[in-house]
């Protein structure tokens, strides 16, 4: 979620990681909706480019996800793994699957039921004693020893914790108003987080990863 580049230090790609022909810059601006502007695709947005809270009601229109190809499984088309930028559909997938973000296999613990999760400041907030949210998913146990020695954002400090729950709050944004000039828009927010709730701001929202809350949080030594 930074600047385009490659980490040094990697030999893994971590499932979540976006290679750089799956990056995608279609634009995008206010349209005409429900008597109100929302953000949208340039010409038109397709179905798939809207996600919504798991109690959304049918006519609500969602929020505009950043739009991303997912070439993993096409290596002679894919390019070059950007290390600093996250494929959003993987993202999305490995938080409602609960999949590992450096596998991509299942992440529970078949044996306990807890997922396990190695958490950063900057990507996780806490909301309670036993609660808090992030927009990382989770690491596997078997994932986490080589995750530990080659991810250098772990190296300064993280915390491994166990969840017992997990339900989906909202996403991290980009936000943008409608420019001055008629077609035009303006940036007003880089990387906020906009709950399912907070429906003022939808229209408003380029949703750039899935945000979920965490409970039952243990630390593990």
């Amino acid at each position: 979620m930074g600047a385009t580049g490659l980490m040094s230090g990697y030999t893994t790609v971590p499932y979540t990681i976006a290679y750089a022909n799956e990056l995608v810059s279609d634009p995008i601006g206010f349209v005409p909706y429900a008597c109100r502007q929302r953000l949208s695709y340039l010409p038109s947005s397709r179905s798939g480019d809207w996600v919504k809270g798991p109690s959304a009601r049918s006519w609500e229109p969602g929020i505009l996800r950043a739009r991303v190809r997912d070439l993993r499984g096409k290596p002679d088309e894919r390019g070059a793994e950007r290390m600093r930028k996250l494929n959003q559909r993987r993202q999305w997938q490995c938080m409602d699957k609960r999949l590992c973000q450096v596998c991509g296999d299942p992440a529970t613990d078949p044996e306990t039921g807890l997922i396990p999760w190695l958490l950063t400041a900057t990507v996780f907030e806490r909301t309670g004693a036993e609660s808090g949210r992030t927009n990382a998913p989770p690491t596997c146990w078997g994932c986490i020893p080589r995750a530990m020695e080659e991810c250098p954002m772990l190296g300064e400090s993280f915390g491994l914790v166990t969840a017992v729950g997990v339900e989906s709050a909202g996403v991290l944004a980009d936000m943008y108003r409608p420019g001055l000039l008629p077609g035009t828009l303006m940036p007003t927010a880089h990387n906020v987080f906009v709950s399912w709730d907070d429906s003022t701001h939808h229209p408003h929202a380029l949703a750039t990863s899935q945000v979920v809350e965490l409970r039952g949080l243990r630390s593990v030594p």
